[in-house]
């Protein structure tokens, strides 16, 4: 427990480091991506790692809360502090809604659901011309800021902090998730429904539960991204921001705290790596998550749990 603690803070202060060890502001724009991409993968991964299901439409609300951010702060001056509750509040809501209907519905009909309450969300956004502007987007969303007395966040670096702290934050709320009594429902839910509800496990409400949570974290991640980037377009909940977090999740290694983490790495990483591919990335990337739920079930994350496990221990005792 005590060696776990200290690797977990060890890693944060490296994280809290890694911006200030080059001065190389594109580097800095590429960290502010992978934190934000953690931060929405790790709430994916409550609904496809803890929960078990597979849903095709959470990038529409990573997308809506962004949308409602920059709606708040464009057309009605809302401090942005206040836009990123409010994105979390009304992702929280539209989750409620959809996961009532959508969570009563087992095995791929849930995930054929999804993407349709999905593919609606992006519709609306796209040909509501009046309040979103339609395919044009909103642009011009003021920086992040915690007040209009307090200076705006205008630069990668301290995007990137303000993003890691919300990461480590869903983190550690994660950690704390899997280690209560919901948590151990969760895991209960997702092994054996059947078997978790003759125990007196809630499956229903376990479910709506945790999607919830989870859509709730990504309108935050989508407010912070509206902030950051100031351009929005319908195109965050299309199918290539869903792929991209399934491949994040997926790859890093589902049900646990590190993958989301480690496979946003990955895939900004090899989204830079790759950029003079053009279109062939996402096959590259197609290939590269088959591959994985092939050879790596468990993910990136459990090579290196392998590797731990495996490192020669010495023995005190002969040593003296």
């Amino acid at each position: 427990m005590i060696t776990r603690s200290l690797t977990s803070a060890g890693a944060i202060a490296a994280l809290t480091a890694l911006p200030f060890l080059t001065a190389n502001t594109y580097l800095h724009h590429l960290m502010v991506l992978w934190m934000l991409y953690a931060l929405v993968a790790l709430s994916l991964n409550i609904v496809t790692g803890y929960l078990g299901e597979l849903t095709f439409g959470h990038a529409a609300f990573f997308g809506l809360g962004a949308y409602v951010t920059a709606i708040l702060a464009t057309r009605f001056g809302i401090p942005a502090i206040i836009g990123l509750l409010a994105a979390g509040v009304v992702a929280a809501a539209f989750g409620a809604v959809i996961g009532y209907v959508a969570l009563r519905i087992r095995g791929p009909q849930f995930a054929i659901l999804t993407l349709g309450f999905g593919s609606i969300i992006y519709t609306v956004t796209t040909y509501w011309v009046d309040v979103t502007r339609g395919p044009m987007g909103i642009s011009n969303i003021p920086f992040f800021s915690f007040g209009r007395m307090l200076p705006q966040l205008e630069t990668a670096r301290q995007s990137y902090l303000l993003a890691l702290v919300f990461v480590v934050a869903t983190a550690y709320a994660c950690r704390a998730l899997m280690a209560s009594r919901t948590g151990r429902a969760f895991i209960a839910v997702r092994e054996n429904d059947a078997l978790a509800a003759s125990l007196g496990i809630d499956v229903f409400r376990m479910k709506l539960l945790g999607f919830v949570a989870a859509t709730a974290i990504a309108g935050l991640g989508g407010a912070l991204y509206a902030h950051y980037i100031r351009v929005i377009t319908p195109e965050l909940m299309g199918l290539p921001y869903m792929a991209a977090l399934i491949i994040m999740v997926i790859v890093g290694g589902r049900g646990t705290i590190a993958g989301p983490i480690l496979g946003a790495f990955i895939y900004i990483g090899l989204l830079e790596l790759l950029r003079a591919a053009g279109p062939l990335r996402m096959v590259i990337f197609a290939a590269l998550l088959t591959a994985s739920v092939i050879f790596l079930p468990g993910g990136v994350v459990s090579v290196a749990a392998k590797l731990i496990r495996r490192r020669p221990r010495v023995d005190l005792q002969a040593a003296s």
